[in-house]
């Protein structure tokens, strides 16, 4: 009997501790973000299945998590890998239209958890070396890296060499409108060239997106099933009677075994 006692209470110790870890494993969980991207030419021919696969199998990019709260800078760039914020090029460069397009969302509720960023540059070159910055900023809040472009060639204002960052948002992006804003840098003297954000295109401004842990094939609404064990020639018994009788007949077999102890 002490020996049953003592099991039932190791077991119960180590559900516990189980349940009282729960909250821990969330928080660690929430303080994850982590996107997945891939780029392409917008003159070459993918396929939609061809863009699937290529992002599954691209690697899931850790980031800082996501700041919700505080300043954000309009113009110049926004982080500290160049010293100057000044190029040498500027007027050389431009970006001539940039469009988007929200493409997944799987529990339908209008929060997308990826989406496109097409950028059409120019310069007064024959042809330049660039790729792109990418940062997000949350309902107005500061701006967050959290992806970059390959490096791709343009050529002077040829609307040919337009390149797409196609992303999505892996963790830790919580449901929301979202402005975008890109970082055109040189990419043989990896130098910013210029910036371009929401308040420059509408089409980056106000993105409803999320990211796919939460937008999940199963956050939708469960119903309750029904279950019936049939026996043949005696009609059929509820699942949850059949649960109950088993129950109590454990429980006199427990009883009589405690006696005999």
């Amino acid at each position: 009997m002490l020996k049953q006692i003592k099991t039932i209470s190791l077991k119960t110790s180590a559900i516990l501790i189980g349940l009282i870890s729960l909250p821990t494993l969330a928080i660690a969980t929430d303080d994850t973000t982590s996107t997945r991207s891939i780029s392409y030419s917008t003159n070459t021919e993918t396929g939609e299945s061809e863009k699937d696969a290529l992002l599954k199998q691209s690697k899931i990019k850790l980031i800082t998590p996501m700041l919700k709260q505080g300043y954000r800078t309009e113009s110049g760039k926004t982080t500290d890998t160049i010293k100057s914020s000044v190029s040498n090029y500027a007027g050389d460069f431009s970006i001539y239209n940039v469009s988007t397009n929200l493409i997944s969302d799987f529990d339908y509720d209008n929060f997308y958890h990826r989406f496109s960023i097409t950028i059409d540059a120019d310069t007064v070159y024959e042809s330049a070396a660039v790729y792109a910055k990418l940062y997000l900023s949350y309902e107005g809040g500061p701006w967050n890296y959290y992806t970059s472009s390959d490096t791709y060639h343009i050529y002077a204002e040829s609307g040919l060499d337009a390149f797409v960052i196609e992303t999505e948002l892996a963790d830790g992006f919580s449901a929301g409108y979202y402005d975008v804003r890109i970082e055109l840098y040189d990419a043989d003297y990896n130098q910013w060239l210029l910036s371009y954000g929401p308040y420059d295109d509408s089409s980056i401004n106000s993105l409803p997106l999320e990211d796919s842990f939460k937008d999940s094939h199963f956050i939708d609404t469960t119903y309750p099933v029904e279950t019936e064990v049939v026996f043949a020639g005696s009609g059929s018994m509820s699942f949850w009677l059949l649960a109950i009788a088993t129950l109590l007949l454990i429980t006199v077999r427990f009883k009589a075994t405690s006696e005999k102890s």
